[in-house]
């Protein structure tokens, strides 16, 4: 089944991040299933230096030459990445919440680890491992990658943990670090 969107939003009254994936085929009247995550701010604090390390490592063994640069190769994909989905529409189109079918249950599963699968010249391979359950994978191609990326952000953001999640390199950064020093 192919992923067809990626909603990541804050739910003050669980005070968790809901993470909601749907599948099945592009078009009209086609099945949908989801397939929806809670993520904790414990879990999250973890998850983006984890995201962080998978993606400069992707940079690594796709461009090998690159391999000194790979964390301003990183911030300089995710800008360009996210500007082509922002003038594809990518954001723009609102989350369709007409899943038929959902394999792992209507409730959110509560994701204690998520462990990265990184292949040269693959998408990255996200394993979700909720409480008590069996793991699922996600895909992510690099574009979407970056997009869950912008969603994480914008959610933790809205959750007001007192957590920047910050691609090193961005504009975001280069300031924290000059109020810093």
């Amino acid at each position: 089944m192919e992923l067809l969107q990626i909603q990541v939003t804050y739910q003050a009254e669980q005070d968790r991040i809901l993470a909601r994936f749907s599948f099945g085929e592009a078009g009209e009247g086609k099945e949908k299933q989801e397939i929806q995550a809670h993520i904790t701010r414990r879990l999250l604090l973890q998850l983006w230096p984890t995201t962080l390390q998978a993606l400069a490592t992707q940079v690594v063994l796709n461009k090998p030459e690159a391999a000194h640069a790979s964390a301003d190769i990183v911030q300089m994909e995710h800008e360009s990445l996210l500007k082509q989905m922002r003038e594809d529409g990518g954001f723009a189109n609102p989350y369709e919440a007409g899943a038929q079918t959902f394999p792992r249950g209507e409730a959110p599963l509560l994701i204690q680890t998520i462990n990265f699968n990184i292949v040269a010249g693959a998408p990255i391979c996200l394993q979700f491992f909720p409480a008590g359950e069996d793991a699922f994978e996600i895909t992510l191609p690099e574009s979407l990658m970056h997009g869950f990326c912008s969603l994480l952000q914008a959610a933790a953001r809205e959750a007001d943990w007192g957590v920047d999640l910050v691609i090193p390199g961005s504009e975001r950064s280069a300031t924290a670090s000059y109020m810093l020093n």
